[in-house]
Parts: structure tokens; sequence; C-alpha cells
């Protein structure tokens, strides 16, 4: 099966996923230090200067961390501490924020960044929560990619048609399986009302 990351909007190396608990993805101190400091050096690179510079200074995690109060609160911010091992197999201190805490800090350096990082932890919460995150129509756009790479494939009549066989038939189930979410009307658990899908 296939894994799926957070996209890489803009150019941005996306940090490794954290999911942490069942079903809270969060992004870390550490991630959000690396992911202010990717859209720097972004900028700086775009400008035509090198990173870091006077202009697009390297934010560092100790500096990340002494704004965390000032920004989520000084009774907030404990209730998102954690701790990580570094390199020298020591415990050092960090936060785990999720998808709120994250985009509030994100903000707090510019609104573009806090717009990339919402979009990254949109992403990490579908990935938590699987495919039903997905709408019917992002699964019916899915599955028709994968007819026209099969339909493409398959022009090398010889030694592909078997193959063109075996994904006809697994094309057909997923839209056969695609179709018939379209038409299902789901009760979620915790939903005051129903949520058709269409």
């Amino acid at each position: 099966m296939t894994e799926f990351y957070a996209p890489t909007g803009d150019g941005l190396a996306q940090p490794k996923i954290g999911l942490h608990g069942i079903s809270t993805p969060t992004m870390s101190s550490l991630e959000m230090v690396d992911y202010i400091n990717a859209e720097r050096q972004l900028k700086a690179e775009e400008e035509g200067m090198s990173f870091p510079c006077k202009k697009y200074r390297k934010l560092r995690h100790d500096s990340f961390m002494a704004k965390v109060a000032k920004v989520l609160g000084e009774t907030q911010s404990p209730k998102f501490f954690g701790d990580y091992i570094d390199g020298k197999g020591r415990a050092q201190s960090c936060y785990n924020f999720p998808k709120r805490e994250a985009c509030l800090m994100a903000m707090s350096y510019s609104y573009e960044l806090q717009a990339k990082v919402y979009d990254y932890m949109e992403e990490l919460d579908r990935q938590a929560h699987g495919y039903l995150n997905y709408s019917v129509q992002e699964l019916q756009a899915i599955v028709a990619g994968a007819r026209k790479v099969s339909d493409e494939d398959s022009s090398d009549a010889g030694r592909r048609l078997r193959k063109r066989q075996d994904d006809l038939v697994l094309l057909e189930k997923a839209e056969s399986l695609v179709e018939s979410l379209s038409q299902l009307k789901l009760d979620f658990i915790g939903s005051e009302r129903d949520k058709e899908i269409h």
C-alpha cells in the first residue's frame, strides 16, 4: 500500500510527520523551527541572498521556545510540553502542538506561514483518520487517475496486456466502491446531524 505524506508546498521540505496519540496529529517545536527556517531560506534564495543573512536570520530552537509562553499564554503552554533525545543522548525540552496551537505559533511569524502550517496539519489530520476523510470527488479523481495511467501503460500491447487485464479488475472494483460510497448516507459517531456524502 502506498504511504501518503503531507504536501511539500512552495518547495519547503516537510518535517517528519508527528502523530502522537491515536488521532491527534502534532507538530513539534523542532519541526516548527525547521519549517520556519526552510521558509526563510526559500525567501532569501528567491531574493538572491545567502541564508542566514541580516534580513533572514536562522531561528534557534531556544528562541522559539521562549516565544511559546508569550503566544499561547503562561497557563496554556505547559499543556503541550514534551521532550526529545538529542544527538548526544540527552533529554531536551520541546513542545508538541496540535493544529490550533501550531497555527497560532506560525501566525506569530507570518500569515503566509500560518496558511502553510494549517495545510500541513490538515493533511496530517487526514492521514491520521484514514481514507474516509477523502471526499468522494477526491476518491473519484484518484481512481480516474489510476485508470488513465493504466490506459497509457497498456499502449505497449505485447508485454503489458496481462498487467492491463489485472489492472482492469482492480480498477473496476475501485470504481464500483467509490460509486457505492457516493450513494451512502453516513451517520458519524458524535454527529448531531446526518452527513450525506456526494
